[in-house]
């Protein structure tokens, strides 16, 4: 049977048809009511509020409880979009399923979406709480890719959130930091994460969720987050396990590094919001907050992704990501890791052998004949898949399995992966300057298949990818339920180890493997090494 469930955008408004109003339901604030499907096999509910609006004299401050309402809140339909840039990339459909969320824009956007099957049972079922991606610059929860029935069918309460992002969510400033009774600025958007796990302690039993079996998930800048949930000592208790999918925060933090920085100290982020202010005449914070969202988002950066990045704060993350693991001073849970084949394919490359080998001099200087031995070119076309596989180890690759091996360390189950499996990209598909014959397993290729979810409905999905969905929604499940994938009828999939290390491969056939890659990822683990000695002698590498 094909399983891989179909939510085009015309069976979603089919859909809404199908819907009937269910029973009420108490939460932090009041009452809500959601919709039943037809047969009765899931409820759902959008924009539930988990937090009040962060708008005027509460912009840039920690979330705060709702503001309780009367009667009861229909919550029958997505909240707007956090604030954020407009995509200035080609349009595709890579870009807007993936990247560049749609729809209306407001402050009032911290709220969360449940679907929950509990209905049809007694027992209260694992919770997986979905932290979309899009760089911590963009992103939402809304979307027919995240659409959480078909999990919810399977047995789990699955709760997707929006959280703050871009300069709304990540700006620092000395007088944020003055003003704050824990000394610090930014990190909002974590911070809106951790509430909405505060709101899920609270209130998930109610829809039949277990709060005690709680799994966070998440891809891409949502990876970050759960990595940066694990290090987060405000985080601690809210939730059982983790899924890290593409992306993880290891790595030199410092300006200049290439092993794929995601996070800054508070002094360089403070700098970006002093600029910040200047450029748009604000001599106080109470000026800045009287600002609109649209100056705030037109207001100039250095680069695209200033006050988009989470800072070590000495609050939400006291140290870096690598310190906290180090000393075994993270959450230490069941985990899931890994990325995909082709992570650099939708990213800018170097598209001749010049600049990739000028690039390479440049990056590597003494050990430039090391990385060309990796990551070989003898002309164009490959200097540009040579780049793209480059990227694809030092944005994402490499983080993740450093994030498998510092886990295992603990003694907690960890589970790693590499996807291979290429999604059926149309010819015609475009994404930045790659064509559709090189996309392979791109960034977020894995997506549609965790959801369950046929999306977008003009690709032409096989029953491999129906198969291939069932398969990882069915990994993905047994771990929220006890902590370990494994389950009949799957390939067996073995815990990682450091003395043994193996991969799940989920390809054309999925299996335990060797890891790909793994010269490639301990010649970054070398170089990330060599940086931060250089650093400390006040060098560069």
């Amino acid at each position: 049977m094909d399983r891989f469930a179909d939510t085009s955008l015309k069976t979603l408004r089919r859909s809404l048809g199908t819907l009937r109003r269910s029973p009420g339901v108490r939460v932090d604030g009041g009452m809500v009511a959601g919709l039943e499907s037809e047969d009765g096999s899931y409820v759902v509910y959008k924009g539930i509020p988990y937090a009040r609006p962060p708008v005027g004299d509460l912009r840039w401050r920690s979330p705060q409880p709702v503001v309780p309402w009367s009667g009861e809140l229909k919550a029958t339909s997505f909240s707007a979009i956090c604030p954020q840039p407009i995509s200035s990339e080609p349009a595709s459909i890579a870009n807007s399923l993936f990247f560049t969320p749609s729809g209306p824009q407001s402050e009032d956007c911290l709220y969360l979406n449940i679907w929950s099957g509990a209905g049809t049972s007694q027992k209260l079922r694992p919770v997986m709480v979905w932290i979309p991606g899009g760089g911590f610059r963009a992103g939402s929860a809304a979307g027919p890719l995240y659409d959480g029935a078909a999990l919810a069918r399977k047995g789990v309460v699955l709760v997707s959130l929006n959280y703050r992002v871009f300069k709304f969510g990540f700006l620092a400033h000395p007088d944020l930091t003055a003003e704050s009774p824990t000394g610090s600025s930014g990190n909002y958007g974590l911070m809106d994460q951790i509430a909405a796990l505060q709101w899920v302690q609270r209130n998930i039993a109610a829809f039949g969720g277990d709060p005690d079996r709680v799994t966070i998930f998440g891809q891409s800048a949502g990876s970050h987050s759960v990595n940066y949930l694990m290090a987060s000592p405000l985080a601690r208790g809210l939730f059982a396990r983790a899924i890290g999918q593409s992306c993880a925060g290891f790595g030199p933090q410092q300006p200049g590094s290439l092993l794929g920085r995601s996070l800054q100290f508070l002094r360089e982020a403070e700098k970006d919001g002093l600029r910040m202010a200047d450029a748009l005449g604000a001599g106080t914070i109470s000026h800045l907050r009287a600002k609109s969202a649209e100056d705030i988002l037109a207001s100039p950066s250095r680069h695209r992704f200033d006050s988009s990045w989470p800072i070590i704060d000495g609050h939400v993350l006291p140290r870096t990501v690598d310190e906290t693991f180090a000393d075994g001073a993270q959450h230490d849970i069941p985990l899931i890791t890994g990325s995909t084949d082709d992570e650099g394919t939708i990213f800018p490359s170097h598209h001749s052998l010049d600049a990739y080998r000028n690039f390479a001099h440049a990056a590597f200087a003494e050990h430039v004949k090391e990385f060309l031995n990796l990551y070989p070119a003898h002309d164009d076309a490959s200097a540009q898949a040579a780049s793209e596989d480059a990227f694809r180890d030092r944005f994402a690759g490499w983080a993740n399995w450093t994030w498998a091996e510092a886990q295992s360390r603990s003694g907690r189950a960890v589970f790693y992966y590499q996807f291979s499996h290429r999604p059926p990209v149309p010819a015609t598909e475009r994404y930045v300057e790659n064509a559709s014959h090189r996309f392979g397993a791109f960034h977020g290729a894995e997506l549609p298949y965790v959801f369950g979810n046929r999306y977008p409905a003009s690709w032409e999905w096989s029953r491999d990818d129906a198969a291939l969905a069932q398969q990882i929604s069915d990994y993905w499940i047994n771990f929220a339920r006890n902590g370990d994938p494994n389950g009949p009828g799957l390939p067996v999939w073995p815990q990682y180890a450091h003395a043994e290390p193996k991969a799940m491969r989920f390809g054309q056939e999925s299996a335990a493997g060797a890891i790909a890659q793994k010269d490639k990822f301990d010649f970054w683990t070398r170089y990330g090494k060599r940086w931060d000695k250089s650093k400390e002698k006040g060098g560069s590498n």
